[in-house]
């Protein structure tokens, strides 16, 4: 049984941070209501706790290659399998799941010559480990940086959209070794002030800031909001694996991604042409949204599905077996 609740004030608090991840405090305090002294004390009191978190990823306009990877194990060495795995940072993610797979394993590299690497090479190394799955992702429709708590109403986010606009694309001034050290902090801390950044860097604030619009902007990297879903009021977590016409993909993929409950939509090239994993407020709830799919897809076939036990690793971040951040 969960010993916390999140309360409607942490609530609108992270659905602002999930709008605007690097706003001030003193932006957030009218729309969130509280003022920014207890704001901020607030953030520190879910950070230290492991309930909510900022992470950082390398974005589109830095290349990536990915897969979504089905592992089988043997059930004693399952633990085992997903202690090595998380060491390495190709691995993003890890769910330990029911259904016909142990673990769903989100993979990212730089290279398509990487993935191939870790793929054949690194992973059939893994002791415990009976059979693997994988799907190349082809395109990455949606990511849960457009997942919302719901918590702010559309005049509130608009709000503070207009006072901390999104940061766009400008030039950077840094060379680009200390590009790489920017993004480096950020994906650190994706809440590094610019002052600190000013100091690690040791350029000029001014200089700093320039840089830091421009990796945002250009989406190099993302900074987004993460909470602990088993806490949230959506503690259910599923995989979708779906195949739909070649000719239908696209707008099928489209369509799921401006779903509330999608946090990630992906195209790929293997048995599914789609693959989607959502969050959600019941198990029940699988009923309805399948059914909801089925009326708006009758074309579309929901090949295999698989809840989520477990999220031993998330976004780069490791958690423990209740889902907060290990911190």
């Amino acid at each position: 049984m969960q010993d916390f609740e999140f309360e409607e004030r942490d609530l609108r608090l992270l659905h602002a941070l999930q709008v605007r991840p690097r706003a001030p405090w003193t932006a957030l305090a009218p729309v969130v209501g509280a003022d920014a002294v207890t704001l901020a004390r607030r953030w520190n009191v879910l950070q230290e706790t492991g309930l909510a978190w900022t992470t950082s990823y390398r974005g589109a306009g830095a290349r990536f290659v990915g897969a979504i990877v089905e592992i089988q194990c043997v059930p004693s060495s399952t633990a085992a399998v997903v202690v090595d795995l998380a060491r390495d940072r190709q691995v993003v993610s890890i769910d330990q799941t029911a259904g016909d797979r142990d673990l769903v394993v989100t993979v990212l590299c730089g290279t398509d010559d990487e993935l191939s690497r870790f793929l054949v090479d690194r992973i059939p190394m893994v002791p415990g480990i009976t059979s693997t799955r994988t799907h190349r992702v082809i395109n990455l429709v949606a990511d849960a940086q457009r997942w919302r708590l719901r918590s702010l109403g559309v005049e509130e986010v608009s709000a503070l959209e207009r006072a901390v606009p999104a940061p766009f694309p400008t030039k950077s001034s840094l060379p680009e070794k200390a590009e790489e050290d920017l993004v480096r902090f950020l994906l650190m801390d994706g809440r590094t002030s610019v002052a600190d950044l000013a100091h690690l860097l040791q350029v000029s604030p001014s200089r700093a800031k320039s840089a830091l619009l421009h990796v945002l902007g250009s989406r190099k990297v993302v900074v987004r909001l993460e909470i602990a879903r088993t806490f949230s009021p959506w503690p259910v977590s599923v995989w979708y694996f779906m195949r739909a016409p070649a000719s239908k993909v696209e707008v099928v993929a489209a369509s799921l991604a401006r779903l509330d409950e999608a946090r990630l939509v992906v195209t790929t090239g293997s048995t599914y042409s789609l693959v989607l994993a959502v969050w959600l407020r019941r198990v029940e709830d699988m009923a309805l949204l399948e059914r909801q799919l089925n009326q708006r897809f009758p074309f579309v076939e929901i090949v295999d599905r698989s809840i989520v036990l477990r999220s031993p690793k998330h976004v780069g971040k490791r958690l423990d077996p209740d889902g907060r951040r290990i911190v």
